[in-house]
């Protein structure tokens, strides 16, 4: 222990003033005595030690004087000196991907008790918090109270989504500010070799040594075969141990299971074969392990399609303009399209309108072209929604489709219409407009593949918090998500990009038409590992020990014995 107030030691003076006043305090007190001998007695006795009888049986002197020398005792500032964190600053980078919720209790809660234990450590030192994801978050920047930490650290939560560390040191980095700065990474697992080139950066990592056991569900696929729906759920075992559990699919009012054993570290395939035509089924893994996240799976049994057919007599832009959207594109020569397979198909032959293929039609072949001007007029359409034509210049079109909606017109001529099988017709060739040079074109693209390859009643597989650009449409420009019948969000349209939900399941999109969304997680999140913990660098500049003072519960222990005078004056307990 230690003080840092010295200078009020000569506050010293007031207990020995007050136990002055006691000692010269006039004291009467009625004496009876049978004779004048045995006054005379009395009276040699008191004069032989009065200071000694005026001390005896003053509860309230003693009372007195202890809180007076702990006032005394607080005034001088007594405080305890503990060990610091190494550093002069710290950043906590905190890891929420799904995995921390492995364990009981989970690995997050772990590691939520140990910052809150590090942060009565720092000594008022400045703390940041920061959370790991696709998109790092800022908790809290640079706070020294340790009750605002410790409320920031108890509204920390799992976000499902993968933890890319390794972006989110680089984010951390950018906010250090000197060489004294200490990172600490709150994780389940990391390895060395992702910190092995970060010179001159102190890390401290602190991984979750409990080892944990995991049985997970990785593929759940759909097929159409002539016997019904057959379905396959991939299951891994990874324990070194032999593992029995079940597998529950369902679907509708439909339910099948299957027991199965895996071998230790094994992965197994467990088919269903004959199943009713269902358009959304649910795979189950009932098992007991220390992880249940990865035991659940969903799938649709009409996905989207991922690449697209175009036709090489078309303009190279239109090619050019799906590859920069990142979908696969496949070169045809017009004769080959009718084998592209259920892929949608880019042309301009109107032959392929027969086919069972989704086609996106630009320009006609058996038609010619003739010239308009004017400005393009669009309805609501989820083609539109990210991309407005009103700036786009087109010098000439086709004669349109009969019975064919149409979405879009010049001078009052059809330029995008709608066929009844959802067939997109654009009644131009691109070279007769600027539309490659607007921002607009690739849009209007991928808004083109999302309607083509995807279905009426479904939106698509989602991972965790994932941000996709969506075609959707509606006249409030407004969609709503739910979960088992209960309202989470609102998605409103050309408000950025539509965020999935942060926890794995099946959801609801309601809208002009509803949709399902399933959201699940990535494989990475799926597999366990425990990790150690250990520290890189050294920081500078740095104190060895922090201070904790008394000087609160010295008030406290003041306060009761002010309180104890208080009653035993109240009672009359010792003399006055």
């Amino acid at each position: 222990m230690s003080f840092s107030g010295w200078e009020y030691i000569w506050t010293a003076i007031m207990p020995l003033a007050v136990l002055l006043y006691y000692f010269f305090r006039k004291k009467y007190k009625d004496q009876r005595v049978s004779s004048t001998l045995f006054w005379q007695e009395m009276m040699k006795e008191i004069r032989a030690s009065p200071y000694l009888k005026k001390l005896q049986h003053h509860l309230l002197l003693y009372l007195q004087l202890a809180a007076l020398l702990l006032c005394v005792f607080a005034l001088l500032g007594p405080h305890l000196d503990s060990e610091t964190l190494e550093g002069n600053e710290f950043i906590f980078v905190v890891d929420t991907s799904a995995t921390m919720l492995a364990g009981t209790p989970t690995g997050f809660e772990q590691q939520q008790e140990l910052m809150k234990s590090l942060t009565g450590q720092t000594g008022g030192k400045p703390v940041t918090i920061i959370t790991t994801g696709a998109s790092p978050e800022i908790v809290i920047r640079k706070e020294r109270d340790a009750e605002i930490l410790n409320k920031a650290i108890d509204r920390l939560a799992v976000f499902y989504e993968n933890a890319e560390i390794e972006q989110s040191l680089l984010f951390a980095e950018t906010l250090v500010d000197d060489e004294s700065t200490v990172i600490h990474v709150f994780t389940d697992a990391l390895d060395r070799k992702l910190l092995a080139n970060k010179v001159g950066q102190v890390y401290e990592v602190h991984g979750i040594e409990q080892p944990f056991r995991n049985i997970s569900m990785r593929q759940f696929g759909l097929s159409e075969t002539a016997d019904g729906m057959r379905a396959i759920v991939q299951v891994v075992n990874e324990t070194d141990e032999e593992v029995s559990a079940e597998v529950v699919l369902s679907g509708g009012d439909i339910e099948k299971t299957a027991a199965i054993v895996l071998p230790a570290n094994e992965e197994q395939l467990v088919p269903f074969e004959k199943l009713p035509s269902e358009p959304l089924w649910q795979a189950t893994l009932d098992v007991e392990d220390d992880y249940s996240e990865d035991n659940t799976m969903a799938a649709f049994t009409q996905q989207a399609s991922s690449g697209i057919a175009v036709d090489s007599s078309l303009h190279e832009l239109i090619g050019a303009g799906f590859r920069s959207l990142n979908i696969e594109v496949k070169g045809m020569e017009p004769g080959q399209l009718a084998k592209a397979g259920p892929i949608p198909v880019v042309t301009n032959q109107t032959d392929m309108l027969k086919t069972d293929a989704p086609v996106l039609l630009i320009g006609r072949n058996d038609e010619k072209n003739h010239p308009v001007a004017g400005q393009i007029e669009t309805v609501p359409h989820a083609l539109f929604t990210y991309g407005s034509l009103d700036d786009v210049y087109v010098s000439a079109v086709y004669p349109p489709f009969e019975n064919f909606e149409t979405l879009a017109s010049i001078d009052g001529e059809p330029l995008i219409q709608l066929s009844p099988e959802g067939d997109i017709a654009v009644l131009t060739d691109i070279q007769l407009t600027d539309w490659p040079l607007s921002p607009s074109f690739p849009l209007f693209l991928w808004s083109a593949a999302s309607e083509l390859s995807g279905t009426d009643n479904f939106l698509g597989i989602f991972q965790p918090n994932e941000q996709r650009s969506v075609a959707l449409a509606s006249t409030n420009r407004e969609w709503e998500i739910y979960q088992g019948g209960e309202y989470l969000y609102s998605y409103i349209e050309g408000q950025g990009p539509f965020t999935a939900p942060q926890e794995p399941g099946i959801y609801d999109v309601a809208g002009e038409a509803p949709l399902k969304m399933i959201v699940q997680l990535s494989n990475e999140e799926k597999t366990l590992a425990s990790g150690t913990s250990y520290q890189l660098g050294q920081a500078e500049a740095t104190a060895e020990t922090v201070d904790f003072s008394i000087v609160p519960w010295l008030i406290l222990v003041v306060l009761i014995v002010v309180l104890m005078e208080w009653e035993v004056y109240r009672r009359g307990i010792a003399p006055r």
